[in-house]
């Protein structure tokens, strides 16, 4: 059987169509990826919108909620949190009964919040360093640990997956290609998140690291 590396569409896969929209999720979905990275933030009335940059006036965004469903039993979540409370996140995810296709990214605080809010809440700390990430394991008990090029670090990769994690790298721009890729699995990376989501899939069924 074929080992399989996640594939994290980020703001779903907007090759050919706008970032974190319900278009590019649908098209990540299409696509068979793994996860779709969106990114929340809250209105001033209160609103769960999806949007990487600060909101603005007259913006015409997807709702949290009608990503959700779009989603359910399609493709699970990696959610970015920019802005929003612990309540309204859990609120809307148990609203929709997801919160086993979640994983929620964000300061640790909120993350912390999360899990005293909803023990056992699928948590995904950033790995930082090997203080940060112990704290994080042993409170948390996260399924999986983000990493960025500045930690992704063999000691750190290891530390997350002998504590059962998955291990999550974002690899966009300059490192967006079979290189790094390649380079990301073999220091241990079990998802890979990117811009460029049908050219990883095509990559990795070409190597068997995917079915």
């Amino acid at each position: 059987m074929a080992r399989t590396i996640r594939v994290i569409a980020h703001r779903g896969a907007h090759e050919n169509q706008p970032q974190n929209s319900l278009a590019a999720y649908q098209a990540a979905i299409d696509l068979g990826c793994d996860y779709i990275e969106i990114d929340l933030r809250t209105s001033g009335r209160g609103q769960l919108l999806i949007k990487h940059d600060a909101l603005k006036e007259g913006d015409s965004l997807p709702s949290f909620d009608e990503v959700l469903a779009l989603a359910k039993g399609k493709i699970r979540i990696y959610l970015d949190v920019k802005q929003a409370l612990p309540a309204a996140i859990v609120g809307a995810v148990e609203q929709r009964g997801m919160q086993d296709s979640i994983l929620t990214y964000g300061g640790f605080q909120l993350l912390r919040d999360l899990v005293q809010l909803r023990p056992g809440w699928p948590c995904m700390p950033e790995a930082v360093n090997e203080t940060l990430l112990k704290q994080n394991l042993a409170e948390l008990k996260p399924p999986a640990v983000a990493f960025s090029d500045g930690d992704f670090r063999p000691e750190l990769v290891q530390l997350s997956l002998t504590a059962g994690c998955e291990v999550f790298l974002d690899r966009q721009g300059k490192t967006d290609y079979p290189e790094y890729w390649e380079k990301a699995i073999q220091t241990g990376a079990t998802g890979i998140q990117t811009d460029r989501p049908s050219a990883l899939l095509a990559w990795l069924r070409a190597n068997h690291l995917r079915a």
